[in-house]
């Protein structure tokens, strides 16, 4: 699943919006303990490994940290879920955060299961859908 939103907002400190010249993109996976969950994570990296952008911290949005709240507000967004079950969605939903851009890797080819055996490959198909859909 792929869902895009425009999330513009201004800045904390500039006043620009997150659409202008210089926005940050911020990349947040959920990493959960399935493979579907270390999937995310592993595109997480892959992305920010690729330019994409910069790989964001959930647990500090989780821990309700403000500077990492701000800072997702203030971003573009990719939020990168494991399943269905959504916890980056939520966390984010917690805040009134709108993702930019929205995956669930179980939505992408690949069935949760507590199997880590298989995430180099299953980590290449959601990629592959990852990339045609930013």
């Amino acid at each position: 699943m792929s869902e895009q939103q425009n999330n513009c907002q201004a800045g904390p400190k500039t006043g620009d919006t997150c659409c202008g010249a210089g926005v940050t993109t911020l990349v947040v996976a959920c990493s959960g303990g399935s493979n579907a969950g270390q999937v995310s994570n592993n595109i997480m990296i892959e992305l920010d490994r690729k330019g994409v952008g910069n790989a964001y911290c959930l647990a500090g949005i989780g821990a309700a940290l403000s500077g990492f709240i701000e800072s997702a507000k203030a971003a573009r967004t990719v939020v990168i879920d494991g399943c269905p079950t959504g916890c980056a969605k939520k966390a984010f939903e917690k805040y009134g955060i709108v993702p930019s851009q929205y995956f669930v890797v179980t939505e992408l080819g690949v069935q949760k299961a507590h199997d880590f055996s298989r995430l180099s490959e299953e980590t290449s198909v959601v990629m592959k859908s990852v990339l045609e859909n930013l």
